[in-house]
C-alpha cells in the first residue's frame, strides 16, 4: 500500500451555529481545515498512512491544529515550527436559495511567510510514495509557491508520484496568476484533480463544442485528450455537480486514464456543510489509488466519500472506508435495524 504526504496550510475556521449569517450572531463555532490538511485526516481515517507538513506558529493555537491532525492519526512530524499566525477564515453556511460566503483573515500567515530554508525536503520526503498538495498553497504567497515548486521537484528525483488539485481560489490570485504558476509546475504532475472550468479558465485549453450541445461524456473526452497531448497525466480526475440549491446538489466523478473515461453513480445530496467535499473526494481517489484498486472502485469510492463529507459539519471527513464502501455498494438508501 502507498503512503502518501500532503503539503499546505491548515486554518483556524470560525462559523456562525446552525446557518446563521455574520450579521447578528452572538458565537462562531472553531473547527480546523485546509486543503491538504483535510485530504490527510480523510486518508488517515480510511487506514492510508498519511503526513502533513506546514509551518505553524510556536504557541497554542498552533499547538492545537496540530493536536487536531494528530487525533485522526496523520503524521505531524515534519511541521516546522515558527512564524507569526495561524490563517483565519471566516464562513457563512447557505441554505436554500441563500449562498454561502466565505472571508478571509490568513495573511502572513507561518505557511505562507515561510522559506524553503525552513524544511529538510529531502529527509521530510523519504520514504513516502506520494506527494500531494493543491493550488491553494502554490496562491498562498509567493514563498507558498516557491516551497510547493521545490517539494515537488525533489519529489521526483527520489521517484515520489505528485497528486495536485487545482483547487482555484479567486480571492487568492488571479486566473492569470494562477494559469502562470501552475503551468510551471504540471510537468512533476502524475494526478491531477481539476475540472473543466480549470481547464479552460486556467490552462485556456478549450473543447471543439461547448459543454451545451454535446453529450458530457464526448465533451470531457475532447477536452482530457487535449489535456493529455500536452501534459500527458497518468490520471485526470474530476467531479460533476449540479447545483438545485445551496443545500441539495447532485454529484458524480469521472476519471480519466489517457484512454478511456470512467464515470461513477450519481448522487442526489442535501448538503450540511459543503466545504471540504472536494478534498473528501480527493482524499477518496488517492485512497483507492493507493490500495491498487481497480479504477472502477476508485472513482467510485471517490464520489461517496464526497457525498458523505456534504453531511458532516466542518471541514474534515468524520468517516470510516467501511461506510463509504457501503454508500456505493448499495442501491438504494435504507435505515439499519
Amino acid at each position: 500500500m502507498k503512503k502518501i504526504i500532503t503539503l499546505g496550510e491548515i486554518m483556524l475556521r470560525l462559523s456562525p451555529p446552525n446557518r446563521d449569517k455574520f450579521l447578528g450572531t452572538p458565537s462562531f463555532q472553531a473547527n480546523y481545515g485546509g486543503g491538504e490538511a483535510n485530504v490527510a485526516v480523510a486518508l488517515a481515517n480510511y487506514g492510508i498512512e498519511t503526513a502533513f507538513v506546514s509551518k505553524l506558529p510556536n504557541n497554542e493555537i498552533g499547538d492545537s491544529a496540530i493536536n487536531h491532525l494528530r487525533s485522526f492519526g496523520v503524521n505531524t512530524s515534519s511541521v516546522v515550527r515558527g512564524g507569526d499566525r495561524v490563517g483565519i477564515y471566516f464562513l457563512e453556511n447557505g441554505f436554500s436559495l441563500r449562498n454561502s460566503k466565505v472571508i478571509y483573515d490568513r495573511k502572513d500567515s507561518a505557511i505562507s511567510t515561510a522559506l524553503i530554508s525552513d524544511f529538510e525536503i529531502e529527509s521530510i520526503l523519504k520514504g513516502w510514495d506520494i506527494l500531494h498538495l493543491s493550488g491553494i498553497t502554490l496562491g498562498i504567497s509567493n514563498n507558498g509557491f516557491e516551497i510547493s515548486k521545490a517539494f515537488m521537484k525533489k519529489a521526483k528525483e527520489l521517484g515520489m508520484e505528485i497528486s495536485f488539485d487545482f483547487n482555484y481560489r479567486s480571492k487568492l490570485w488571479s486566473l492569470e496568476d494562477a494559469g502562470k504558476k501552475i503551468h510551471e509546475i504540471l510537468k512533476y504532475v502524475d494526478i491531477a484533480f481539476a475540472g473543466h472550468l480549470d481547464f479552460t479558465n486556467i490552462l485556456r485549453i478549450v473543447p471543439e463544442q461547448p459543454l451545451e450541445k454535446i453529450d458530457l461524456l464526448e465533451y470531457y473526452k475532447d477536452l482530457y485528450q487535449k489535456v493529455n497531448s500536452k501534459y500527458n497525466f497518468k490520471y485526470i480526475v474530476s467531479s460533476i455537480r449540479d447545483v438545485k440549491s445551496a443545500s441539495n446538489n447532485t454529484y458524480a466523478g469521472i476519471c480519466y486514464d489517457g484512454k478511456t473515461i470512467y464515470r461513477s453513480k450519481s448522487y442526489e445530496v442535501d448538503i450540511i456543510d459543503r466545504v471540504g467535499t472536494g478534498d473528501a473526494y480527493t482524499a477518496g481517489f488517492l485512497c483507492g489509488y493507493a490500495m491498487q484498486k481497480e479504477i472502477d472502485y476508485t472513482i467510485n469510492i471517490a464520489t461517496a466519500s464526497s457525498v458523505l463529507k456534504h453531511t458532516i459539519s466542518g471541514d474534515v471527513t468524520l468517516v470510516k472506508l467501511a461506510e463509504v464502501e457501503e454508500l456505493f455498494k448499495k442501491d438504494s438508501f435504507d435505515v439499519k435495524r
